[in-house]
């Protein structure tokens, strides 16, 4: 629908609806997007020390690694970055090999450590994406007993990553200057021949999925991918390509889809869990009650509350704690989604899978 509408726009009525996204998304974040960031926080750390200690790099070190990166950025935020001999070194290298050396230019080292740490959230963001739409498949494969064969299952994940490469070199070649809530960061600039070359990848990947995978199966042994194995293949290529992108679509709703999707597999996992216990509806509820408030708590009350209370943007024309919540709790969900859904996974197989 916001395809075939898009234009029309020209027209009021129709072009205050696609605004309007803006606050109906923003709202819906409380309900769906919150709670997906943060019900990843409850699978993994309540699991026990032994889980915490056997992946110490993505739910102790990334963590511990962000929480120095905005303390440092807090303490220094107004040291001039032309001061640290490093950056400036770097400035210079990077000028020399025709990339955008504004995105380590500072001027203030706050901004500096601020533009990095979202450039690597715009770098994992993909990566997250991909592997969720690959893991839906891979998941309703199995309901389905659809079989997948190693090299066809390899094809499969690198031909839907191939896009997650395509989006990061596309935001990444013209160096622009982007923003969120007040604060301003600067882009990469890529080589430009990264676009045609990550363009033809994906592609590529796609044909190939259809042909080694799809086509194949169905000419060898009759079986054609169910509909849900489908749908969460095809929507990223529709949702996040350049070619087929809408603007508000992408921006708006695909991280709430996104959100949506992720909180279907959530609920098949505690739902079993939560089967073999007294009171199941009433241990459901709390939980998800919980996970709402704590989700407005982690994203809102308490980092605005703490840049109020510390006057951070009358300070530096940015509000610290929301923003570097908002980073810590995206890049780091990343990392515990990458410990939390693996197919060998003892609580997968029991709980998700059974």
């Amino acid at each position: 629908m916001m395809f075939g509408t898009q234009g029309f726009r020209a027209a009021w009525a129709i072009d205050q609806h696609f605004k309007n996204l803006t606050v109906t998304t923003a709202s819906l974040s409380l309900l769906i997007n919150y709670p997906h960031f943060l019900i990843s926080y409850k699978l993994a750390y309540s699991r026990g020390r032994a889980f915490v200690t056997a992946h110490w790099w993505q739910l102790l070190v990334v963590p511990a690694a962000l929480i120095a990166t905005f303390a440092f950025a807090y303490a220094y935020y107004s040291t001039p970055v032309s001061q640290l001999p490093i950056f400036s070194m770097l400035s210079s290298d990077l000028r020399g090999l025709g990339t955008n050396a504004q995105a380590f230019s500072g001027p203030r080292l706050g901004d500096l450590l601020f533009g990095l740490t979202f450039n690597v959230m715009i770098f994992t963001v993909g990566w997250h994406y991909t592997k969720q739409v690959f893991g839906c498949m891979m998941v309703y494969a199995y309901f389905d007993k659809y079989r997948f064969t190693p090299f066809q299952r390899t094809l499969t994940k690198y031909a839907l990553l191939s896009i997650w490469w395509l989006n990061f070199v596309t935001a990444n070649v013209s160096g622009a200057q982007n923003n969120f809530s007040q604060f301003k960061y600067y882009a990469f600039d890529l080589p430009d021949i990264l676009v045609p070359l990550t363009t033809f990848l994906v592609y590529a990947g796609f044909v190939l999925v259809v042909y080694e995978v799809f086509w194949k199966n169905y000419r060898e042994r009759g079986q054609a991918p169910g509909v849900n194995m489908v749908v969460p293949f095809l929507a990223l290529y529709v949702w996040w390509l350049p070619i087929t992108r809408q603007y508000e679509f992408y921006f708006l709703l695909t991280p709430f889809f996104h959100s949506l999707q992720y909180l279907a597999f959530v609920y098949k996992m505690e739902d079993t869990r939560l089967r073999g216990l007294r009171n199941p509806e009433i241990r459901g509820t709390i939980l998800a009650f919980s996970i709402v408030v704590a989700g407005w708590l982690a994203f809102e009350f308490v980092p605005n509350e703490i840049d109020t209370a510390l006057g951070t943007f009358n300070s530096w024309q940015m509000f610290f704690f929301f923003t570097a919540a908002m980073l810590f709790i995206n890049i780091h969900h990343y990392f515990i989604d990458n410990v939390l859904w693996r197919f060998k996974d003892p609580e997968i197989q029991k709980y998700l899978l059974a």
